[in-house]
């Protein structure tokens, strides 16, 4: 391939770095200061300044001078790519290893022999530039599964990148004393540059954005006090496993919860010590139900198991397991505290949650009834899906209980 003048590729690709750059910034500095944004935004401006400075190379007397800074920063922008990673993944950027690229290639250009070579500079360069990109995607690597869609993308343009700088590096094996201008297309170089940036940028905003969206959707199916799942989690979530119950012709339980006397304790202790109660209960669904078990809160006080493959008999021990455990963290902390249950089981009351939602309620009156801190099971009693209306929890709850 005929290559273009040097010069003018150098100035093109320090221009769409510094765009991309630029716009990589804006998008970082809107709203929260996305560190992920910040880091990959630079990379690009990083690395654009390396090849502004590049320009120079051909300045009498600059030659040393350009080649060892302007590819410091080229080998810190692929570093930057690392640390941006990095913090997406929730772990610190580590400044040693930040800089250690850049300190490599500062200590090899101190030897005569090195910046001699064509070949020398061009091979230490792709590996320190391939272990970083390495680096980044073993960062990434994880993610892929709570996220392929937005992850693989990502990983095949570090892929593609790094196989380019492989294919640099057995240029430089096999052409030793190949001039940097005129290595298998230093206009290729600069091209496959200049899609890496705008890839790697397309790539970053995509991940950066469907992580925003798992954080709205979980905001929006979560209770902010107690982190379960709320009742529109508890809808969705639970139509879903009772209709695939349904179809296995497995049974499933649904357990509902209201904490004892809890309007007393937010006009006694204060609604501070009503959220503290919320939650500490919610920590006692966590700690007592299994693994695969839906816990929810669906308003004020109120609580609802959703539990697969559990029998009558199984629902009662789990019910009389979540009644003696809050017993027993509230004497350690809070005091004597206690909570009323109805069960309500698919055997029994059928696949539908409002259904099963109304009988555990009704069971749920019984046991209130009965002098609550019990548990009352539902015969299957109810002949409307539709329960007593409660409202969505907030913090805490001013009905009598």
């Amino acid at each position: 391939m005929l290559n273009l003048d040097a010069r003018t590729l150098l100035i093109v690709e320090s221009f769409v770095l510094f765009l991309v750059g630029g716009l990589m910034l804006l998008a970082a500095l809107q709203g929260r200061r996305d560190r992920t944004l910040l880091w990959m935004s630079g990379a690009l401006l990083i690395g654009g300044t390396g090849f502004v400075i590049s320009i120079a190379r051909g300045v009498p007397g600059w030659r040393d001078p350009v080649i060892m800074v302007s590819n410091m920063l080229l080998i810190t922008g692929h570093a930057c790519v690392w640390a941006g990673l990095r913090v997406y993944v929730g772990r610190a950027a580590r400044g040693r290893v930040l800089l250690a690229g850049a300190a490599v290639w500062f200590m090899l250009c101190l030897w005569p022999w090195f910046m001699a070579s064509d070949a020398a500079r061009l091979l230490v360069f792709s590996l320190l530039s391939i272990g970083y990109l390495v680096a980044a995607g073993r960062e990434l690597w994880p993610e892929r599964r709570e996220d392929a869609g937005s992850v693989f993308p990502l990983l095949i343009v570090l892929a593609a990148h790094g196989l380019f700088y492989l294919y640099r590096v057995v240029a430089a094996v096999r052409v030793p004393g190949m001039s940097w201008l005129l290595w298998p297309d230093f206009t290729v170089t600069i091209l496959e540059g200049i899609l890496f940036s705008i890839s790697l940028s397309f790539g970053v905003l995509i991940l950066v954005r469907a992580r925003e969206e798992r954080r709205y959707r979980h905001a929006a199916l979560h209770d902010a006090l107690t982190r379960l799942p709320n009742r529109r989690a508890l809808f969705e979530q639970g139509a879903e496993a009772l209709a695939r119950a349904r179809r296995e012709g497995r049974d499933m339980t649904l357990l509902m919860c209201d904490l004892d006397w809890f309007k007393r304790i937010n006009d006694e202790r204060g609604h501070d010590a009503g959220d503290r109660v919320l939650a500490l209960f919610a920590d006692v669904l966590r700690a007592r139900v299994r693994a695969g078990d839906l816990c929810a809160r669906i308003g004020g006080e109120e609580f609802v198991v959703l539990a697969p493959n559990l029998g009558p008999l199984s629902a009662l021990d789990l019910a009389d397991r979540i009644r003696r455990g809050l017993a027993e963290r509230a004497s350690r902390t809070t005091g004597r505290l206690s909570v009323s249950i109805g069960i309500a089981c698919a055997s029994v009351d059928g696949h539908d949650l409002d259904r099963l939602l109304a009988c555990a309620d009704r069971a749920l009156y019984e046991a209130k009834a009965s002098g609550r801190d019990c548990v009352r099971q539902s015969a299957g009693r109810v002949p409307a899906p539709a329960a007593r209306p409660r409202a969505a929890g907030a913090a805490s709850s001013s009905v009598e209980a």
